[in-house]
């Protein structure tokens, strides 16, 4: 392997190592609210593409993230990861506040409350922000799904038909993943039946 393709491996590598590490900031806050350098790497793109860190996996060797001019990143990430650089972004702006709500809740945690109510108002504040996180990343699937939705009906024929459902299906699972759990995890449902053929005639229900 000569360097221009062993910096390529590594290139790719590190971007889906940043995608790995952001959801896990986003499921796993605690985790990561010391970590000065990682946080100040968030407030912006080009620090993120440039921030060196080994990534802990659940299956496998970790993994490492590797140092990148911003226009690397994004090309990288628009050819190797489902949803490109814009998803990937949106786990960013994602991470960054998931580590804000959890200081939130850390802090309200320890604070004195005078009685029962203040801190039942407290639990139920910080509900309502978790409810209206879950919510901006459910409205941001449902926008995403009415443009691929478009996207498959405009396709010239079946293969591409298939391809861009497929892409559609990565992309809202993608997304999904934005979100605490339970909620970022998308239930299996079975396939409903094929809807039948024959068209029922009116008139059979008006006789008797």
């Amino acid at each position: 392997m000569n360097k221009t393709s062993a910096r390529a491996s590594q290139v790719v590598s590190g971007v889906k190592a940043l995608h790995a590490l952001l959801v896990q900031i986003i499921q796993r806050p605690q985790q990561f609210s010391k970590e000065v350098d990682l946080r100040r790497a968030l407030k912006r793109q080009g620090s993120l593409a440039r921030f060196k860190r080994s990534v802990e996996i659940e299956q496998g060797e970790p993994i490492q993230t590797f140092s990148m001019s911003l226009n690397t990143l994004k090309t990288h990430a628009n050819e190797n990861l489902v949803g490109g650089f814009k998803v990937l972004n949106e786990l960013r702006l994602k991470a960054i506040e998931a580590l804000e709500f959890s200081e939130k809740r850390g802090q309200q945690a320890n604070k004195r409350t005078k009685s029962g109510l203040s801190k039942k108002i407290e639990q139920l504040e910080l509900e309502l922000e978790m409810q209206r996180q879950t919510n901006v990343i459910l409205l941001r699937a449902l926008s995403e799904a009415m443009h691929q939705f478009t996207s498959i009906r405009d396709a010239s024929d079946d293969k591409i038909r298939a391809k861009r459902t497929q892409d559609a299906l990565q992309v809202l699972r993608a997304i999904a993943i934005m979100n605490r759990p339970p909620f970022n995890l998308i239930p299996m449902l079975a396939e409903a039946p094929a809807p039948s053929v024959e068209v029922a005639n009116i008139d059979d229900y008006r006789k008797g």
